[in-house]
């Protein structure tokens, strides 16, 4: 860990599956190897690591964040978070140290009955380790892209925004000061004109339309919430029903980078 600073930011990135990744690694964004440092307060609490994709690989914890599949396998294959990390350092030279807490197909609702209780445990452990190290915390920010499920459910945007200030509330009295907020994109309605349901691909659509404005008024009315970055213009770019290739995760990802960085830069 030599190549570490006296002082080094935790962010903590979590959220549904599009936070996790679908893409692939190798055509991931190559991180600086001084940009940051993975925190696996799972798989490898004692020590940081260089960050690679996929990012989080086996930080899955049984009964509650656990992105493996039905035979156990990684469901983690390529995200945002190298884009993330290396166009931070990039533009502040200020390191992070990150904390993978993400999940496919998660409620709001399920966040607050059980994942953001092991979000907080992930982020407190990240803390004391660098406390223990003699490496200084600096600022304690989170990265939220979550509500795909939200949408698919017909949450209410009132709904939407309740629970999600409710589960930052929780990471504020575990230090975070900021949450970087990811908007989601769409269904795909394009290429999969069936949705499955008992309305249209179109309509259902309209439902996520409601999530991304939920988000975008809950980042213009509450400072705690900055608009970081957004899905919403990567249609063209989706894999399947909900994911993205990895050329959109890494074009949000360096977005979500440069707002950070230009938070930081005003807020020296």
């Amino acid at each position: 860990m030599e190549n570490i600073n006296e002082i080094v930011d935790i962010v903590i990135f979590a959220g549904q599956s599009n936070m996790s990744g679908r893409g692939n690694a190798a055509e991931a964004t190559v991180c600086d190897a001084n940009a940051g440092f993975e925190y696996k307060a799972v798989s490898n609490p004692t020590m940081l690591v260089p960050i690679t994709e996929p990012f989080g690989l086996n930080e899955d914890k049984a009964g509650a964040i656990d992105d493996r599949d039905s035979g156990g396998g990684t469901r983690r294959r390529g995200s945002m978070v190298s884009s993330v990390v290396n166009e931070y350092y990039h533009q502040t030279k200020r390191q992070i140290a990150a904390v993978s807490a993400s999940i496919g197909g998660t409620s709001t609702e399920a966040w607050k009955n059980n994942y953001i209780n092991d979000a907080a445990e992930r982020l407190d452990a990240a803390k004391a380790f660098l406390k223990k190290n003699n490496i200084r915390t600096g600022h304690i920010f989170a990265v939220w892209c979550q509500g795909e499920t939200d949408g698919s459910a017909g949450v209410s945007a009132q709904t939407y925004t309740k629970n999600t200030l409710e589960l930052f509330d929780k990471l504020k009295k575990h230090g975070v000061e900021k949450c970087f907020l990811v908007q989601i994109g769409h269904y795909n309605y394009i290429n999969y004109p069936d949705s499955g349901t008992d309305i249209t691909a179109e309509e259902y659509d309209k439902r996520y339309s409601v999530i991304r404005n939920a988000q975008t008024e809950l980042c213009r009315s509450n400072d705690d919430f900055i608009l970081a970055g957004s899905f919403e213009g990567h249609l063209k770019n989706m894999i399947d029903e909900y994911h993205y290739n990895q050329a959109a995760y890494n074009e949000v990802g360096k977005n979500v980078g440069k707002i950070m960085a230009d938070y930081i830069k005003k807020n020296k």
